[in-house]
């Protein structure tokens, strides 16, 4: 099943030998997300599928089965892409082991999959789940380092994890619809929507474990919150998040970026998608810049050259070339 970004694959044991199933469909699933090893509960009685979307420049991946349990080699990580997975079950239930820690997903819930960390899987009789791959970078560009967060598990019965869960859950009926940039937009929406739901924790014990992370994910929530205000302060930013300034930057200091800069950078990438959206392609850069909160046209020009090695006109120009990546 080799795809590209433009090809939907779909793969069904249904009118397969019952003898042939189960190495069918692992390798199906090999190709569709990561390589892996796998045993199924009963050999005789397997029944899969697997559906690959491309999505965002990667892939949203539907798996099912009737039991079994997965596990990767060393040779097998060396291999994997460098990007993480939302993964989200729909039925049945699924515990997943990484980074020593066990989370235990039922429909709805939803957790964190280094693609590049070793882990297990041991699915139910009738499991069901979305795997979502999504750029490592864009990933910790917005939650932080990924250790610290798999295997945590996000309640979509309510709050941000269950925006996170129906969202998901209705990509696959609207992904046909949807542009590349609007979706690399829904991507970038997603991966902050899952940082709100682990700053709301899973009953406290998020919290309990890591008061740092939390901090952490709830400053980045009130900086995103905040884009738009030309005339947000630092102060009022720290503020809103419970620390103070000061601390603030302390826990940002890992990421070697400081308050200021980070809601310079977010911005700046608001403006990016901006300009690199056909959509948007009538609207003046200046009224771009002064959407996200930029209140000097000249000081934003500045930046995003610091920033991109462009000029803003430069950068559109090139980003709306078909085929184009910047």
């Amino acid at each position: 099943m080799k795809r590209r970004a433009s090809e939907t694959a779909l793969v069904s044991t249904a009118s397969v030998h019952p003898r042939d199933r189960f190495d069918y469909w692992h390798e199906a699933a090999c190709k569709a997300m990561v390589p892996f090893e796998c045993r199924p509960r009963d050999l005789s009685t397997f029944e899969g599928e697997i559906t690959a979307l491309p999505f965002a420049g990667a892939f949203l991946t539907i798996a099912s089965n009737n039991g079994l349990s997965t596990w990767r080699t060393s040779r097998q990580l060396a291999q994997s892409k460098n990007s993480v997975f939302i993964c989200a079950q729909i039925s049945g239930s699924t515990r997943i082991s990484q980074n020593g820690r066990d989370v235990v997903l039922k429909a709805g819930d939803l957790t964190l999959v280094d693609n590049a960390a070793a882990s297990t899987f041991e699915c139910s009789t009738g499991c069901k789940k979305f795997m979502l791959e999504i750029e490592r970078r864009n990933c910790e560009a917005r939650l932080g380092r990924i250790g610290q967060l798999t295997t945590r598990r996000i309640d979509g019965a309510s709050g941000a994890g269950a925006l996170v869960s129906n969202f998901i859950q209705l990509l696959p009926v609207q992904l046909a619809l949807l542009s590349d940039t609007a979706q690399k937009q829904i991507s970038y929406q997603l991966t902050d929507l899952v940082a709100l739901a682990l700053a709301e924790g899973d009953g406290g014990s998020t919290a309990r474990s890591s008061g740092r992370l939390i901090s952490l994910l709830r400053l980045k929530a009130v900086v995103d919150a905040n884009l738009t205000n030309p005339n947000v302060t630092c102060e009022e930013l720290a503020a809103d998040a419970g620390i103070s300034v000061r601390y603030a930057n302390q826990l940002l200091e890992a990421e070697e970026t400081s308050l200021q800069r980070l809601l310079f950078t977010r911005r700046l990438e608001k403006c990016q998608d901006a300009l690199a959206d056909p959509a948007q392609a009538h609207r003046q850069i200046s009224d771009i810049a002064y959407s996200w909160g930029f209140g000097d046209v000249s000081h934003f020009g500045r930046l995003f050259k610091s920033t991109t090695g462009l000029t803003p006109r430069t950068y559109r120009a090139q980003a709306q070339k078909p085929g184009a990546r910047v």
